[in-house]
């Protein structure tokens, strides 16, 4: 589509959100600012409440997102770096608080003039269209929007141009006007939430099933309640998954693979995010409500709890993070012992303990063998250096040796002679074990391992030939 001659004196106006960013500022200063002082969430209710305005200029006086860190639509950026090289006159029109929209306009270095939310008018809708219309007069401009609410705007202006992945918004637009150019992105949005959830994870879950197993509970009756434990537990871990990547929004941004997360790269909106965590939760919880006792709703609370302490605060502290990954692990096998009503052997619960320790070390090991890579020396948001590698090797395979300690010593337990004919044949495992997990951290030392060990797993058949191994010999020494 060329630009014609009379095109040069129209203002081509453009907006910010969802047309040249793929995110909301509003939403985006939000997040900035929990990460930032997570004890405003207690304010920003009752900024809420004085109206968009308010909260907008309120937010601009604390704090304003890199706008470079931005998952942006590069389509539509290079569609109106082409129109200024033809010497159009370019506006940036946004709902954004004037103090956030001069800073988009300074990082895009496209705009002419700025439009944005003042003096008590949030520019959105009717109130947009009535501004442009005041500036440049019916027909007056061409305008690029994404939103319903920007149809007030395209019905006053000369050309209507949309970007957009909801074909109702452009066949809403189409009846009104026609569209001189559709920026269209088509998206899979249920595939997305999907992934945004991070249903591949509630691989972990099955964690709950160990217990009735290990107990040798063979009726299907045993197991209702750990059913639906492990999806009461795996919709709470996902409203969960979804708070941790809310606020880790800004340093997935800057990581190389973490960038492609639904939220990190705008593929999902952050108020889908927001609106998904209730449902997920109420989901989770109202499972938790149909088992025979309160004691899985007060491990699923706790559970909770420190997961999201952990998002916010205990992922930072080095050392303390893996231990507390290792206890929300260690935490599902408890779950699992509660809702199948088995007895928790101690040394389960030690060597699950220390096997996740060892796992986590491998994560945090893996993710600064990156930076290496990279020519880094600190991940975002963790307090570990490169130089720390050594040390966190040390501790992985440390904390491996002692989970197959462990797992040798409960051999010799008097709940496994009761539970097996022929005990012996379960110190085979305990190689099968160490060879498993010291043959992953090989993987790691290579540079060969995914950052979450847990995803390697699910990928990795040898892991699965490992599972089978265990369970035969478990057969075998039980019957």
């Amino acid at each position: 589509m060329n630009t014609d001659i009379n095109d040069l004196g129209i203002p081509l106006c453009v907006d910010l959100d969802g047309t040249l960013i793929k995110t909301d500022l509003l939403y985006e200063s939000i997040l900035y600012l929990l990460k930032k002082n997570f004890f405003y969430i207690f304010f920003i209710p009752f900024w809420l409440m004085k109206g968009r305005y308010y909260i907008k200029f309120k937010l601009a006086g604390l704090i304003i997102p890199n706008i470079a860190s931005l998952p942006k639509y590069d389509e539509v950026i290079d569609y109106v770096k082409s129109e200024k090289s033809k010497g159009r006159k370019i506006v940036l029109v946004t709902a954004a608080s004037e103090p956030a929209a001069l800073k988009a306009a300074e990082y895009f270095n496209l705009f002419d003039e700025v439009l944005a939310s003042k003096n008590s008018i949030n520019l959105i809708g009717q109130a947009k269209s009535d501004a442009l219309v005041s500036r440049f007069g019916e027909n007056g401009f061409d305008y690029i929007g994404d939103s319903f609410k920007d149809i007030f705007v395209w019905k006053s202006c000369r050309k209507v141009y949309v970007v957009s992945d909801n074909l109702e918004l452009i066949n809403e637009v189409k009846k009104e006007r026609d569209i001189e150019k559709t920026f269209y992105y088509q998206k899979n949005k249920l595939a997305i939430i999907i992934k945004q959830m991070r249903v591949h994870q509630w691989i972990k879950n099955l964690l709950l099933f160990v217990p009735p197993l290990l107990a040798h509970k063979i009726y299907l009756g045993d197991y209702l309640y750990v059913v639906l434990g492990f999806f009461s537990f795996s919709f709470t871990a996902s409203a969960i998954y979804i708070i941790n990547d809310l606020a880790d929004i800004e340093s997935d941004r800057n990581h190389v693979t973490k960038k492609n997360r639904p939220a990190a790269s705008g593929r999902i909106k952050i108020l889908t995010c927001l609106k998904l965590i209730p449902i997920l939760l109420i989901m989770g919880y109202g499972l938790s409500l149909f088992m025979p006792n309160n004691n899985f709703l007060y491990i699923l609370i706790a559970y909770t709890i420190i997961t999201v302490y952990y998002s916010f605060k205990l992922k930072k502290i080095y050392l303390l993070d893996m231990i507390t990954l290792s206890l929300l692990y260690t935490t599902r096998v408890v779950s699992g012992g509660i809702a199948s009503d088995t007895f928790l052997s101690p040394w389960l619960f030690s060597f699950t303990m220390f096997m996740f320790i060892s796992l986590g070390a491998m994560k945090r090991y893996t993710e600064l063998k990156g930076l290496i890579k990279l020519n880094k020396t600190k991940p975002g948001g963790r307090d570990y250096h490169v130089e720390d590698i050594p040390l966190i090797n040390t501790i992985g395979i440390s904390a491996a040796f002692v989970s197959a300690v462990i797992f040798t010593l409960y051999i010799d337990s008097p709940n496994v002679v009761r539970l097996y004919n022929n005990p012996l044949f379960l110190y085979v495992i305990t190689p099968v074990i160490l060879y498993w997990l010291l043959r992953m951290w090989f993987i790691a030392h290579r540079g060969m391992m995914d950052e979450d060990p847990i995803v390697f797993m699910i990928k990795d058949k040898v892991s699965y030939i490992t599972f089978a191994i265990i369970s035969l010999i478990s057969i075998m020494a039980a019957i």
